[in-house]
């Protein structure tokens, strides 16, 4: 009797856990959170294009007066895609936007990085977005 509960308990944990799987995957996609700098990429690359150079350089000259602390947030795929290919192309895309700054004269210790795979909202799929870290 103990050994059926114990499968029925698993059986509901494993519907429930679909149900909600089910209804988190349907849910409309927000609208994404305000950057500081929006950087586009090439699907499935991770350099940096001549005007992402530019942004950036321009971004750097303002910052380098502040002594803000920056989050990098890196995005690679499809919404809620958490595949390692995905993480690993966003954590690449990160990786070029750290150094370009850090060549621009930003400390590497105020730049803080993030690669969150999939997109959680309905902003572009391939991007970088820079914003205050902690905000």
């Amino acid at each position: 009797m103990i050994f059926l509960d114990r499968i029925g308990a698993a059986a509901i944990a494993i519907l429930l856990a679909g149900i909600l799987t089910a209804a988190a995957a349907e849910a409309p996609l927000s609208s994404p959170e305000a950057a500081l700098l929006r950087i586009d990429f090439t699907p499935n690359e991770s350099a940096l294009s001549p005007s992402a150079h530019e942004n950036i350089a321009a971004f750097a000259t303002i910052l380098r007066r502040q002594s803000s602390r920056l989050l990098i947030k890196a995005y690679a795929g499809p919404p809620r895609d958490a595949s390692s290919t995905a993480r690993k192309l966003s954590l690449r895309r990160a990786l070029s936007v750290r150094h370009k700054l850090i060549d621009e004269g930003i400390g590497a210790g105020r730049i803080h990085v993030r690669a969150l795979g999939g997109v959680p909202d309905s902003g572009p799929q391939d991007r970088v977005d820079i914003v205050l870290a902690g905000g």
